[in-house]
């Protein structure tokens, strides 16, 4: 036990990669933590080395870093022994937690076209890889494509992913099928009967690309759930939470979100925030700065914006908002009122016509 603990401090330690920050909705997160629980692991040191908390993965749509993710899979798989975690947590889940990427797969009228909604509605889940399809011959290979090359910390998760959509396809299709090759970039030299076992085809590793290979009679499989009127609803809201995420890409909204949670407590320096996303302050500042931002522009213009929110309540008094937003005396919210509106939260309370010009 003692060695694993100082394996675990070595991964964290480690020499990872910084690229840009990328969103996740932390579905293999969730279900890792699930997993540690089972075993009786205490996870909470690890999600903190991976720059991770309970409350991140409480929150079923805020999401979190990419790369937060995949150091906690690793970090994971250390601490309980299993070189191949990701790929039981996939033998194991409920593939419905995947939310409306499995349901998307589900209502299409057969695997080429479930995989074709799982390539173009990834980005729901996740913007830190994209699938390409393409035909070779008598196979269809989906390629996936990473936003930003990590291989070996990306280990487990491309082991989870890949057997949770091969899970899926042969359970929507109720066919056993195999596909004829999976390849992944990561080098792995131990467990490969296993590997094989789990996902059934032959599998390469240290490649220039993952793949997964396809027969082409398994692309006419229908799937017995087939719904065009309920893909054609599900396919909508996709493209609405594309553009939402298109809108709030970037690192900038993970920071918001972050502050929205934490600044009655008054937690609301950069190193804070910094930590919680993963990033070291140093990293994090230089993120802002290629969004053409900084993190008090963006503390300042959302206590701006719930100020205005908040001041419409009347049952949320002027201290409770200064409160809210993180500030520790009332004073201090005051001047910072005054800055943004030239006038007191007091006065644009009680004049409607102030408040409606604030709002």
């Amino acid at each position: 036990m003692h060695r694993r603990g100082a394996a675990v401090r070595r991964a964290s330690r480690s020499n990872i990669p910084e690229g840009p920050f990328l969103w996740t909705l932390g579905i293999a997160a969730r279900e890792t933590l699930r997993r540690l629980e089972n075993y009786g692991i205490d996870a909470d040191p690890l999600l903190a080395q991976a720059g991770l908390s309970r409350s991140h993965l409480s929150q079923e749509r805020g999401g979190v870093s990419a790369a937060s993710q995949y150091r906690f899979l690793e970090l994971a798989a250390m601490a309980a022994n299993d070189s191949l975690l990701g790929l039981h947590l996939a033998a194991e889940m409920d593939l419905r937690s995947a939310g409306i990427l499995f349901y998307l797969i589900s209502s299409s009228a057969t695997v080429a076209e479930a995989l074709e909604n799982m390539a173009r509605y990834a980005g729901t889940t996740s913007e830190a890889v994209r699938y390409e399809i393409s035909r070779d011959n008598d196979a269809t290979i989906v390629t996936a494509r990473p936003a930003h090359a990590q291989d070996e910390l990306r280990r487990q998760w491309s082991e989870f992913i890949a057997l949770a959509i091969l899970r899926a396809l042969r359970l929507l299709t109720g066919r056993d099928f195999a596909p004829l090759r999976m390849t992944f970039a990561h080098a792995r030299n131990a467990d490969l009967p296993e590997v094989q076992r789990l996902l059934r085809c032959p599998v390469e590793f240290a490649r220039a690309t993952e793949s997964w290979v396809f027969p082409q009679s398994v692309m006419e499989l229908p799937i017995r759930s087939e719904d065009s009127h309920l893909l054609q609803i599900l396919r909508a809201h996709a493209d609405d939470l594309l553009a939402e995420r298109r809108t709030a890409a970037g690192l900038r909204s993970m920071v918001e979100n972050q502050l929205v949670n934490v600044l009655p407590s008054g937690r609301v320096q950069a190193a804070v925030i910094a930590r919680q996303l993963g990033m070291s302050p140093r990293s994090f500042t230089r993120h802002l700065a290629e969004e053409d931002t900084t993190f008090g522009e963006i503390l300042d213009h959302l206590r701006n914006r719930l100020a205005r929110r908040y001041l419409e309540d009347q049952r949320i008094s002027l201290q409770q908002i200064a409160w809210l937003l993180g500030y520790s005396e009332a004073t201090a919210f005051n001047h910072a009122f005054r800055r943004w509106f030239g006038t007191s939260p007091g006065r644009v309370r009680n004049q409607p016509s102030m408040r409606a010009s604030a709002s």
